[in-house]
């Protein structure tokens, strides 16, 4: 499975895209009338358009439409602004893509101080554990896992569903699903805290090399951070990624460079879980 990360507009989910949500898990032509009122994109009106014309009733849940999934798709993973008429598609951002279990090893290599990402089975336990009981506290960890926080006020798994992935239960406040969201306050805070957990990382393996040293340290937090537009040749590598060590420092700035461009923009970010060979991308 592959996870896709990009940038959202916060006010276009909260205000257009979450209540029409709310709305269609209760009654579908109800939820579609809303993004009606709003959505001004020709593109995305008129698949749903012809949705209320052929008739559509239940809940969003097993909707399982083309023309639904593509407005789904295009709600959710294109630049939204505000024009005096209502909303309407700018671009389409651009994102990070990867392999799930291999953006979730990077993400608790970053975020998880005690996570073994020296040790394949030790490491492969871990993810594990997260994936069937994610914490909200490990941030972007979390988010590739499909928790949402806050908790939502609608059951994403029944507004979109990909690999099947899904769970929401109001008493524990606790929601998964293939695609999750976080705000863009929750993106600005991560972003404050990366030079703080790469240069732990760092650290880390710092220790782990000893008495080698790791003479790149410095080089590496800069391409991490933006600084410099490529990452150092590597004299010795990461003893938890041997020789592969080059390309997870590249993809670790890339993951990186997300949510620094997220937080930029002021925006928020989207995750998305695929089967392999599918692509979320929908032609506008």
């Amino acid at each position: 499975m592959d996870v896709v990360i990009r940038p959202v507009n916060d006010g276009f989910l909260r205000k257009v895209a979450f209540p029409a949500f709310e709305a269609g898990v209760l009654d579908a032509s109800a939820g579609i009338e809303l993004l009606l009122k709003n959505v001004k994109d020709s593109s995305t009106r008129v698949a749903l358009e012809i949705l209320v014309d052929t008739g559509v009733e239940g809940s969003f849940f097993g909707l399982d439409s083309e023309k639904w999934v593509d407005s789904v798709y295009r709600l959710l993973f294109l630049e939204w602004v505000r024009k005096k008429d209502g909303w309407h598609v700018a671009s389409e951002y651009v994102g990070y893509a990867g392999d799930w279990h291999e953006t979730l090893h990077l993400a608790l290599m970053m975020e998880h101080p005690r996570y073994p990402y020296w040790d394949e089975r030790e490491g492969a336990a871990v993810r594990e554990a997260c994936i069937e009981a994610p914490y909200a506290d490990l941030g972007l960890a979390a988010l590739v896992c499909g928790l949402w926080d806050p908790f939502p006020s609608f059951p994403p798994d029944q507004v979109l569903s990909t690999v099947g992935r899904g769970a929401y239960h109001p008493g524990d406040e606790v929601a998964v699903a293939d695609w999750c969201y976080r705000d863009a306050d929750a993106v600005a805070y991560w972003d404050q805290q990366l030079a703080t957990k790469l240069n732990r990382l760092l650290k880390r393996e710092e220790k782990r090399l000893s008495p080698l040293e790791l003479p790149e340290s410095t080089d590496i937090l800069a391409y991490w951070m933006g600084e410099v537009p490529e990452p150092p040749v590597l004299t010795v590598a990461f003893s938890g990624l041997g020789r592969r060590a080059s390309e997870w420092v590249r993809d670790i700035g890339s993951l990186v460079r997300q949510v620094r461009e997220a937080a930029d923009l002021k925006q928020g970010l989207t995750a998305l879980v695929t089967s392999r060979g599918n692509s979320d991308q929908r032609s506008d």
